[in-house]
């Protein structure tokens, strides 16, 4: 049997007053219970920390029923926050640079890779050429000039990029080698997969490793939820299957490798990035290679 993470100890978990009605949503509950703004209730949601009957709950329209325990870590002393780990960079470049996004980290936006990447580079125009979900983790191209980051968005845009995904999925592929040609809203989208390795004992999951010919917004996990095997925490797209794997604290997908054409040389370009830890702990767990 796979081996999961326990939820924490009951002695730090605080139990929150019953809702007065059923069908109340836990993120609202959570807010008026907790006084917090939905925003914040929202984020400690995202932290996977919140169980319901003992199990971890994290999607916010979760409707409770008046006999629903809730619990939530108590609040840890205050402290400092510890100081944040420099980016790894994979490949800098004149006119580019790839980063090793970890997961739980905007790709753009306030607080993102793309800020914080411009202070520790000291490159003030840096910005990305594509984008990862935040849970996902792994190759992510960004340019150091307007020309460069115009080449390599076309470069994407003519299908020149070559991506190639890891994910844990619930349940096993219909084929060991399959691809996946659906529309996404309404675009042709074209996506390959291949187990790697699968756990054939229940709960069943697998290692998948997937590359796209087309770059739709959401496009693995929407093409692997619709052949029933959705990636291991993902809140987006489940399905019953998913629930057997409560405790995976993040969507396991990473981003492994980049092949494009040299923006201005031509010459290929190659930047691979490892499995992370808690992708690889997961692995582990879960008895997959």
């Amino acid at each position: 049997m796979a081996r999961h993470p326990t939820p924490p100890q009951r002695a730090s978990l605080r139990r929150l007053p019953p809702v007065r009605r059923n069908g109340t949503p836990l993120l609202d509950h959570l807010a008026e219970t907790l006084s917090l703004s939905r925003r914040a209730a929202k984020a400690l949601l995202d932290e996977r920390v919140v169980l319901v009957n003992g199990r971890r709950v994290w999607m916010a329209r979760h409707l409770l029923q008046i006999r629903d325990i809730v619990e939530v870590p108590h609040a840890p002393p205050a402290k400092t926050a510890p100081a944040k780990q420099p980016l790894h960079v994979l490949l800098d470049d004149p006119h580019f640079v790839v980063a090793d996004k970890p997961p739980r980290l905007l790709s753009t936006g306030a607080d993102s890779l793309e800020t914080r990447l411009r202070q520790q580079l000291n490159l003030p125009d840096l910005r990305a050429v594509h984008r990862l979900d935040r849970d996902t983790s792994g190759c992510l191209l960004l340019a150091k000039t307007e020309t460069a980051r115009q080449d390599l968005i076309a470069q994407f845009a003519d299908n020149q990029v070559r991506k190639i995904y890891h994910a844990l999925v619930a349940g096993h592929l219909p084929e060991t080698e399959m691809e996946v040609r659906a529309k996404i809203n309404q675009q042709s989208a074209l996506s390959h997969f291949r187990q790697v390795s699968a756990q054939p004992r229940p709960p069943r999951c697998a290692h998948v490793i997937a590359s796209i010919d087309t770059g739709r917004t959401h496009q693995i996990r929407i093409h692997l939820q619709r052949v029933g095997c959705p990636i291991l925490g993902d809140r987006q797209y489940f399905s019953a299957s998913s629930a057997a794997f409560p405790d995976v604290p993040r969507q396991m997908l990473h981003a492994a490798s980049l092949r494009f054409p040299h923006p201005r040389t031509g010459q290929a370009v190659a930047v691979a990035s490892p499995l992370p830890r808690d992708f690889r702990d997961w692995m582990r767990n879960l008895r997959l290679k």
